[in-house]
C-alpha cells in the first residue's frame, strides 16, 4: 500500500507542476517611419534619430512587448544595433535581442524578449519592393527538458504603397508570393502575418489572398474581426493606424483615416490547438480611441494612454503600432499523462527513398534503439538515437535494396514495429 501511495503522490506532484505552465506573450508591430534614414523630406530636424530613440523607448517601456516587429528601419547593421542599444536595452533593461540583419532598403526587423523566447530560424521571401521576413521563435518553457514547447512564426511584410490600380496589383503579387511560400514550406501552426499592408479595403486582392486557405490548410484571420471598407470610414475609426498628423514634411498628412497596419493570425492561434491562443479583445491600434477620424493623434485630446506616451507616438511616426497578446498554454498535463501511460505515436514516411524519416510523439527524452528487419526476420540495420518529443529523425537507407522491411523502435517502456517499403 505504501508503494502505491508514493507513486500516486509523485504523479500528483508532477502533474501539479505541469498544470501551472503558461505565459503571456505581448506582441507589437510598428512602422517606424524612416528610422535612422535621412531624405530630402525626412531631415535631421524633423526625423532626428536620437529623439526617435527617446520616443520609442517611452512606448516600449510602457507596453513591454515580448515580440517587437518593425518596418522602415534603415538598411544597415549599425541601425539595427542602434535601435537595440538606444531604445530597447537601456535603463537597466538587457533582455532584448535582434534577428540577423538582412535586406537592402527600409528593412523589416524582429526584436524579442530573450528571457521568454528563442529565435530558432529566420529566412525571407522575395517580394517587391521589399523582401518579407520570416522568423520562427519558440517559448522558453520550463518543460523544455521534456521536449515540450510552443513555436511562433512571424511573417513581417511591408507591401507597396499607393492607391493606383498598379499599386494594388503589386500588393496582390506579393501576397501570392507569401502564400506560395507558406504552401511550399508547409508552414503550419501558430503564425502571425504582420506589417504595413497599405491596403484600403478588405476587397483588395492582396488581402483576400491572405484570407484564402492554402492546400496545407493555412489561412489568416483578422483577430479584431473588423473586415470592411476601412478608408475614411467612421465605422472603423477604432482601427485606423495612419496618419497621426494632418500635415508634415516627413510625416504623411491627412489625419487618421486608414487601416494600413495589421497583425493577422492563423487558425490555430484563434482556437488554441497548438499551445498558443490569441487573447480575446487584446488587439489594439495602440493609442487609438476611435475619435480621430481625419484628425491627429493629439487633437482632440486623447486619453487612451498617458499624455507622455501619446506625445511619443505622435512624434515617433505617422503610423500607430498594433498590438495583441497571446497566451501560451500547451496543456502539458494531458501530453505527459499520455506519454507516461500510453504508447507513443510514431509516424514514418512511406515509401522510403534514400532515408527513413520518422517522428515520435508523446515521449519523454530518452535513448531508443532503432532496428530494421528484412522479410526473413534478419537484422539489416541497427542504430541508437537520443530522441525528444515531436522531433523528426532520419536514417540512411542507401544500403537497403528495394523491398518490404520492418522498422522496430524500442524505448524505456515501449516497443513499436512499423512496416516500411523501400523503393
Amino acid at each position: 500500500m505504501k508503494k502505491y501511495i508514493i507513486t500516486i503522490t509523485l504523479f500528483l506532484l508532477l502533474s501539479t507542476r505541469l498544470l501551472v505552465a503558461g505565459d503571456t506573450i505581448r506582441v507589437m508591430q510598428y512602422n517606424l517611419l524612416y528610422y535612422d534614414m535621412l531624405t530630402s523630406f525626412c531631415t535631421e530636424e524633423n526625423n532626428n534619430v536620437s529623439q526617435k530613440n527617446i520616443n520609442l523607448n517611452a512606448i516600449i517601456e510602457h507596453y513591454k512587448p515580448d515580440i517587437f516587429t518593425v518596418n522602415e528601419l534603415n538598411a544597415s547593421p549599425n541601425s539595427v544595433s542602434k535601435l537595440l542599444n538606444n531604445a530597447l536595452n537601456i535603463d537597466g533593461v538587457t533582455h532584448y535581442k535582434s534577428a540577423a540583419f538582412t535586406g537592402s532598403y527600409l528593412i523589416n526587423m524582429l526584436y524579442y524578449n530573450s528571457e521568454k523566447l528563442v529565435l530558432k530560424h529566420q529566412s525571407h521571401i522575395q517580394t517587391s519592393p521589399r523582401q518579407t521576413d520570416v522568423y520562427t521563435l519558440y517559448h522558453k518553457s520550463e518543460n523544455l527538458m521534456y521536449g515540450d514547447t510552443t513555436f511562433l512564426t512571424c511573417l513581417v511584410t511591408h507591401l507597396k504603397a499607393g492607391n493606383r490600380p498598379d499599386n494594388a496589383s503589386d500588393r496582390a503579387v506579393s501576397a501570392q508570393q507569401i502564400m506560395n511560400y507558406i504552401k511550399k514550406r508547409e508552414l503550419q501552426g501558430n503564425i502571425m502575418l504582420m506589417g504595413d499592408f497599405n491596403v484600403y479595403t478588405h476587397e483588395e486582392l492582396a488581402f483576400q489572398r491572405f484570407l484564402t486557405q492554402t492546400s496545407t490548410g493555412v489561412r489568416f484571420h483578422d483577430p479584431a474581426d473588423a473586415i470592411g471598407q476601412w478608408h475614411d470610414n467612421p465605422f472603423f475609426s477604432d482601427y485606423h493606424t495612419q496618419s497621426t498628423h494632418r500635415s508634415g514634411d516627413c510625416f504623411s498628412g491627412g489625419g487618421m483615416d486608414d487601416r494600413f497596419d495589421f497583425i493577422l493570425t492563423s487558425t490555430s492561434l484563434l482556437d488554441g490547438t497548438k499551445g498558443a491562443k490569441y487573447v480575446k479583445d487584446s488587439y489594439w491600434a495602440y493609442g487609438q480611441d476611435g475619435n480621430r477620424l481625419n484628425g491627429t493623434l493629439i487633437s482632440p485630446t486623447n486619453s487612451s494612454l498617458p499624455p507622455r506616451i501619446i506625445d511619443a507616438l505622435y512624434n515617433m511616426s505617422d503610423h500607430l503600432p498594433v498590438t495583441l497578446k497571446i497566451n501560451i498554454d500547451y496543456d502539458l498535463y494531458v501530453n505527459d499523462y499520455l506519454s507516461v501511460y500510453k504508447q507513443p505515436s510514431i509516424k514514418v514516411i512511406n515509401p522510403v527513398a534514400s532515408t527513413i524519416d520518422f517522428w515520435i510523439e508523446g515521449i519523454f527524452p530518452q535513448n531508443v534503439s532503432v532496428s530494421v528487419f528484412n522479410s526473413l526476420g534478419s537484422v539489416v540495420m541497427n542504430n541508437s538515437l537520443s530522441v525528444i518529443n515531436g522531433n523528426k529523425y532520419s536514417l540512411s537507407a542507401n544500403r537497403l535494396v528495394p523491398g518490404i522491411y520492418f522498422l522496430q523502435i524500442k524505448g524505456n517502456d515501449f516497443q513499436k514495429v512499423l512496416r516500411i517499403i523501400k523503393q
